[in-house]
């Protein structure tokens, strides 16, 4: 049997079969169809017809293109949808058949096949062609579960904050990290020494050069990488949707976009060959609802990091690479430097669980997104704000 996965199909494959038609392949034919007209059976009829000699049943020898497509091309788990046929000689008892099936149009999305099908006799005549429309139908197959300890994740901007803490918490689920940052060196060195199996890579993550190059080298440390954490951003939140100056927009989104398509460009291949993989982006609660007044660069890109991961999960899910976004609320970070404490404070008592989030709080929703227990969790938003953001 050749078992063929119609991810590996392509227009222009073909399989092919050989048949001899001969008198059991006719009687058995007409006994179990109950066709018994003389023009198969009885010789004396057939030698009085422009024949002169009996004519094989037609459906005969191409209801054995049911084996061709079930068993070959597309193969198990294939169902035959539809099927034209047109005769255009007689078989004859003696003939030697060839059966073949060509993939004419594939449709992965929907697992559909098209199917040339042809059978020629030992003449090299053409008696029969077809066109066949067949289902590719999947089983249910449990979902990878990759050890723990052979798990490579990158993660953005891991120095410090939110992305030291998903470093952190990553390497206690048994993941290598690699993490980057752009100045921050002894934070990151120091974070490393405190973590098992951790390496850090200086890269500026607005600047996709850097960030594709970053592929290999953490390949070449601690193995391919299956999770991508896309934490990495501009650390001047703040300024004006429409003064003039574009620069704080094109910043943010080189950093949250441009950076990240580039590395992702260069880590979707590996993991799809590895059979799928995980990216998780830290987004933003101020991207889901009404946004604060003077933070337009910065919420422009984490909504448009919010299309970019939700496009992938659609893109690469059949592939096996889930994508997902977590949302943080207002969470304890040195970026809070520039919001007055008595803010802080009131956002603290607005909020349903009287407290601002810490980044473990965000740390431990993306190694829940990272983890085979969220194996069917993709395009999603995770909102992490103790239910200051309810929808």
């Amino acid at each position: 049997m050749n078992e063929l996965d119609l991810t590996r199909c392509t227009v222009g494959d073909r399989a092919e079969i050989s048949v001899d038609v001969t008198e059991d392949l006719v009687g058995r034919f007409a006994e179990y169809s109950g066709d018994r007209n003389p023009l198969h059976l009885d010789p004396a009829y057939a030698e009085g017809t422009r024949f002169k000699r009996r004519v094989a049943h037609g459906m005969s020898y191409a209801a054995l293109f049911s084996r061709l497509i079930g068993m070959d091309l597309p193969g198990p788990g294939a169902l035959w949808m539809s099927q034209s046929f047109r005769f255009a000689k007689p078989a004859f008892i003696g003939d030697r058949l060839t059966l073949s099936v060509e993939i004419e149009k594939l449709t992965e999305s929907t697992g559909a096949v098209t199917l040339a099908c042809r059978a020629v006799n030992q003449l090299g005549d053409e008696i029969m062609s077809g066109t066949g429309e067949v289902m590719m139908l999947e089983t249910a197959r449990p979902a990878a579960r990759p050890e723990a300890g052979a798990r490579v994740a990158i993660v953005t901007g891991g120095a410090r904050g939110i992305g030291a803490a998903v470093v952190r918490r990553l390497a206690a689920d048994g993941f290598a990290v690699a993490l980057t940052y752009r100045s921050s060196a002894s934070e990151a060195d120091a974070l490393c020494a405190g973590v098992e199996k951790a390496a850090a890579f200086r890269c500026d993550a607005g600047d996709p050069q850097a960030m594709a190059a970053l592929v290999p080298q953490v390949t070449a440390a601690l193995g391919r990488p299956d999770t991508v954490v896309l934490n990495a951003s501009g650390r001047d939140l703040y300024g004006a949707g429409a003064d003039g100056d574009f620069g704080r927009f094109a910043h943010h989104l080189a950093t949250q976009i441009e950076g990240s398509h580039a590395l992702l460009s260069a880590t979707i291949p590996g993991m799809i060959e590895n059979g799928g993989g995980s990216i998780v982006a830290i987004g933003s609660v101020y991207a889901q609802g009404t946004p604060p007044a003077g933070m337009a660069p910065y919420v422009t890109a984490k909504a448009a990091l919010e299309g970019f991961v939700r496009s992938l999960a659609a893109e690469y899910g059949p592939k096996g690479v889930r994508a997902n976004i977590v949302a943080p609320g207002m969470t304890r970070t040195a970026l809070l430097s520039g919001v007055p404490e008595r803010a802080q404070k009131v956002a603290a008592m607005q909020n349903p669980m009287r407290r601002l989030a810490e980044v473990e709080d965000i740390a431990g929703a993306v190694a829940f997104l990272a983890s085979p227990d969220a194996a069917y969790v993709n395009g999603h938003t995770l909102v992490v704000s103790g239910g200051g953001a309810m929808s």
